[in-house]
């Protein structure tokens, strides 16, 4: 590509990415039931600030009861199954870092930085529980008319007002009638279930009662249509214990959403459907929002293989009947079954929105609730972190940027600087495809980003000390720079890619921070490689363009600082000493594990609340308290690390703190509030305190994010597998997955011995690092793959040493960029990062030492069992003694 377009290319990137940051007004537009379009328009603010930074919204969801009574008995399995459902349409709700846990008999849901609370509570609130259910074609609410009528009149239901003054229907309504019995309902604006022929043996209604006064027949059997302002009067009926037993037993009587204007009135549609469904949303697989120009907005759903064999039956049974797609009591859609239907459908909106669609599509997605729901309580909730955290956070993270900048220019001078300027483009674009998925910042995540910075050089690195090997060969510079960033691209793509493969896994399979983590490990990948692929090598093209002969040759080699050149350690020898150091560190960590367990009632690792759930303590202050000053209370009335928000007013007060293992969680409500309004009131004696609910609150990970995420991780093991095996071949992607999961063992044992504690942030950490050993792994792996093409004559253990050895001043200086960062945040950040950090330095060096040392003693392990029948090295002093036994003939071929 020219250099012009190559400039053009990244301009237009970066204007791109500052439209996707750029706050501004959206607006959806759609066509109504009233055939006009309609538009609504939102704010979009990209990269919201978390919970801990900036607050949210707090909705508490109770069963809702109004209608039927829920035993006591079933209460608490039902709140446990709509909490599932709840946190499914939460997740699918956006990458928000949101909160959803059980508070006692309630279901609590915090979300960050909302620009559109009531849309949340419609998510939460709707049931979604969805039935297709026929039409009555019996006329069974015709002939039980009279009954009702009689009924309504003996029980003084009907008012003055409930008829017209001549007990007669009126006359727009028996116009309405005879339109909607005729050829001409298409010109009425009816919906597309009228538009089919009218039953033939229709009975006519009567006339004069409260009742039957109320309804018209539509153009369908078990259609009806009843005067807008009249469905209040008709509920009121309903709602009548006597009407509802006179009514047609296995029928049910559901409003739909469609409607009909005739001279300036409006009718609405309700239907008379066969009680017993055909078949229920349980076996919903998809559903998709969809705007179609002739059919308005829909959405398309997709049943799984069970239930489209079930659909395709019973569709079978009714052909030439109706059916209605009933969503909670509510008929959104009424269509003729012409043929048999299987697995697909859709559901017309009746002219609703786009966004009514996609919320639609979304809690049909998630599932329906088992009961229904309603919020009792909706608050503005402040920041879980005080200032005094944020300040350490950010003031760390900048002087972990400028540890990575400076390094950089150090080492490498000019090319450090080129790769400065890449990395300010990597910021942008990253947080350009952050805003894209709606991502919340929280402090550990911008935390985490920061650390992203300082292993975005690793691309970078792999180039330059390429164009260093090619400089040192005696290239010309334009041939070193195009030789460096050719051979430095397999092993950029292959690292990379492997890491996006595992991203998307954990992003398809993963729910909650696990998909968050996703998303913003697919950006920062997806921005490295165009800054470290494509705007680099620009750079370096217009330098190039702009200089001339040794003055580009000096540029380019001074600084002359080189660290570990040349060297020829051998690894391998010492595979012996590394594997009983790492056993016995895993023995150690595990068996701290088992005694923690039994000191702390099986609680081994030491969980967070996010994990156990605890206490929350709601307070009212006479005063409004520095939030500081109760955070300092809280603390020292021994619950350190409790989380601590302003709750509604200025003067209200949320605290939550973690269940202590082995005490009644009753009982230690009682006594948590007890004990941080004694200690404040002595600090504040002239600010008095009120207890308002102190009560047992869950855990905000389920059992079922945690299963999902452990999943997750597996399925990404076997993707990469396969993937390094197409790649290279098997035996690498075995090497590399053990090492992998050599570092997930080793990591454990060092929380274990540390005592860390146990947060979505610290199992982001863990997932940083295997991502990150797998990267190292695979850019040496490379270099073997490499050096066996042209180092024919040698074994695959002196390869392995010699690709050890080449790639070593990459994985140091990647190593210091990454270690520095993580140092500053440990140092300066303060105690809400300083876990992260320890995982993360911890997992430079894991990760390390398990590619030089684990990984590639396996992969001789597996060449000495399953040896290629190719390899050129099978014919090597080490691998002509084979022995039965693996740990010895493992021995003899590794010691030189």
């Amino acid at each position: 590509m020219p250099p012009r377009y190559r400039v053009l290319t990244i301009v237009a990137l970066c204007l791109a990415s500052i439209w996707a940051l750029f706050p501004r007004n959206e607006t959806i537009r759609y066509r109504g039931a009233d055939g006009l379009l309609h538009a609504d328009t939102s704010r979009r603010i990209p990269l919201r600030k978390g919970l801990d930074l900036q607050g949210g919204i707090y909705l508490a969801l109770e069963i809702n009861d109004s209608k039927h009574a829920i035993p006591a008995s079933q209460r608490g399995e039902l709140i446990d199954r709509a909490l599932r459902s709840v946190r499914n349409r939460i997740d699918a709700f956006g990458v928000s870092e949101p909160v959803v846990q059980k508070e006692g008999d309630r279901i609590v849901v915090e979300i960050p930085g909302i620009q559109n609370p009531e849309r949340a509570q419609r998510l939460v609130e709707q049931q979604a529980f969805l039935q297709f259910q026929t039409t009555d074609k019996t006329h069974a609410l015709e002939r039980a008319l009279p009954r009702l009528d009689q009924i309504v009149k003996q029980r003084g239901l009907a008012t003055s007002t409930d008829t017209s003054a001549n007990g007669q229907t009126p006359a727009a309504a028996r116009g309405l009638q005879g339109l909607l019995t005729s050829d001409t309902s298409e010109k009425a604006g009816a919906s597309a279930a009228n538009k089919d022929s009218v039953a033939k043996d229709s009975l006519k209604l009567p006339t004069g009662g409260a009742f039957s006064g109320l309804l018209q027949q539509g153009g369908i059997p078990g259609q009806f249509y009843i005067q807008a302002d009249k469905i209040p009067t008709l509920e009121k009926f309903l709602a009548d214990s006597t009407i509802n037993a006179a009514l047609p037993p296995g029928k049910v009587f559901r409003p739909g959403v469609d409607s009909v204007s005739l001279q300036g009135t409006w009718y609405k549609s309700w239907y008379v459907l066969d009680a017993k469904p055909i078949i229920t949303g349980e076996s919903l697989k998809d559903a998709r929002p969809r705007q179609d120009p002739t059919e308005g907005t829909t959405v398309q759903f997709e049943l799984d293989p069970g239930g489209g064999r079930q659909f395709l039956t019973q569709t079978g049974k009714h052909l030439g009947e109706y059916m209605a797609i009933v969503l909670d009591d509510r008929v959104m859609s009424v269509a003729a079954i012409q043929g048999v239907i299987e697995t697909h459908g859709q559901i017309t909106m009746g002219g609703q929105s786009l966004a009514a669609a996609q919320d639609l599509a979304l809690v049909l997605r998630a599932g329906a609730l088992p009961v229904p729901l309603r919020v009792a309580e909706v608050h503005s909730i402040g920041p879980s972190l005080g200032q005094d955290s944020i300040n350490q956070g950010i003031r760390a993270m900048v002087i972990a940027v400028a540890f990575v900048v400076i390094i950089m220019i150090v080492y490498y001078g000019f090319s450090g600087m080129l790769a400065v300027g890449g990395l300010a483009l990597y910021v942008l674009y990253t947080l350009a495809v952050l805003a894209g998925f709606d991502a919340v910042l929280t402090l550990p995540g911008i935390a985490g980003f920061v650390l992203s910075i300082g292993m975005a050089v690793d691309a970078n690195v792999l180039i330059f000390e390429r164009i260093r090997e090619e400089l040192n060969r005696g290239k010309t510079v334009r041939t070193a720079i195009d030789e460096g960033f050719r051979h430095a691209m397999p092993a950029i793509v292959d690292s990379n890619v492997s890491t996006i493969l595992t991203a998307a896994v954990l992003y398809q399979y993963g729910t909650g921070p696990v998909k968050g983590f996703a998303v913003t490990l697919i950006a920062g990948i997806a921005a490295s490689l165009v800054t470290s692929i494509f705007v680099v090598r620009t750079f370096y093209i217009l330098w190039l363009n702009r200089s001339r002969g040794a003055q580009t040759l000096r540029h380019l080699r001074v600084p002359t600082l080189r660290i570990l050149h040349a060297t020829k350690y051998d690894f391998i020898k010492h595979w012996k000493t590394a594997a009983i150091g790492t056993i016995a560190f895993i023995l150690l960590g595990f068996g701290l594990l088992g005694v923690h367990a039994a000191r702390h009632n099986g609680r081994a690792l030491n969980e967070s609340i996010e994990f156990t759930g605890g206490t929350v303590v709601q307070l009212r202050f006479a005063q409004p308290p520095n939030a500081d000053a109760v955070r300092a209370a809280v603390d020292q009335a021994g619950f350190p690390g409790a989380e601590v928000i302003t709750f509604g007013a200025a003067n209200d007060y949320q605290i939550k703190v973690q269940q202590k293992a082995g005490v009644a969680a009753a009982a230690n409500a009682d006594s948590v509030a007890a004990q941080i309004i004694s200690v404040f009131q002595k600090r504040a004696p002239g600010n008095s305190v009120q207890k308002q609910r102190a009560e047992a609150v869950g855990s905000s990970v389920g059992s079922e994010l945690t299963t999902k995420a452990i999943t997750a991780i597996i399925i990404s093991f076997i993707v990469t597998l396969i993937y390094l095996a197409f790649r290279f071949e098997w035996r690498f992607g075995v090497a590399a997955t053990l090492a992998t999961m050599h570092d997930i063992l080793t990591t454990m044992a060092f929380l274990a011995m540390m005592r860390l504690e146990i947060s979505l942030t610290v199992v982001a950490a863990i997932l940083t690092v295997i991502g990150y050993s797998l990267n190292d792994t695979i850019i040496i792996f490379d270099r073997v793959r490499e050096n066996r093409k042209t180092q024919r004559k040698e074994s695959l253990r002196d390869v392995l040493n010699r690709s050890i050895n080449e790639t070593l001043p990459r994985s140091v200086l990647t190593h210091m960029t990454v270690l520095a960062a993580t140092l500053a945040l440990l140092i300066f950040a303060g105690e809400v990062i300083r876990p992260f950090s320890w995982i993360m330095a911890f997992g430079v060096f894991t990760g390390t030492f398990s590619s030089v040392y684990v990984a590639g003693a396996i992969l001789l392990w597996i060449e000495h069992k399953w040896p290629r029948a190719t390899a050129a090295e099978s014919t090597g002093p080490a691998n002509r003694e084979r022995r039965s036994d693996h740990l010895i003939g493992l021995s003899a071929y590794l010691t030189p």
